[in-house]
């Protein structure tokens, strides 16, 4: 059976972000691949399995600091990487992470046109 094509909510933006995330009780360190308003892909050595809830910090680059996501569900898996959905953050980080990849958007515009 074939499932018709979806289209992403959210734009995505290509980062190389570090990240450590809580898994019932252990930490783990992984990096952001990409990055929406509503979730993103992660580079690791340990996976959580699909539908597991993580807390997670997301550390943005150029002294930025770093985005607590005080919830995330693991919507699937593969050997080194997974993905989360964003279920519950903060109204602070929800401005910052919007804020982040509206100006990653508009650098990526900007870097196209320039080309």
């Amino acid at each position: 059976m074939t499932y018709p094509a979806t289209r992403r909510m959210y734009r995505r933006v290509s980062t190389e972000y570090q990240t450590c995330y809580m898994a019932g009780t252990a930490f783990h360190a992984g990096v952001v691949r990409d990055l929406s308003l509503n979730g993103f892909r992660i580079a690791g050595r340990s996976n959580p399995t699909r539908g597991a809830v993580l807390m997670l910090r997301l550390w943005l680059p150029n002294g930025e600091g770093s985005i607590d996501v005080d919830q995330a569900v693991v919507r699937w898996t593969t050997h080194h990487e997974f993905g989360v959905q964003i279920v519950a953050l903060s109204n602070e980080a929800d401005l910052r992470l919007a804020l982040h990849v509206e100006r990653a958007l508009q650098r990526e515009i900007t870097e196209r046109l320039a080309s």
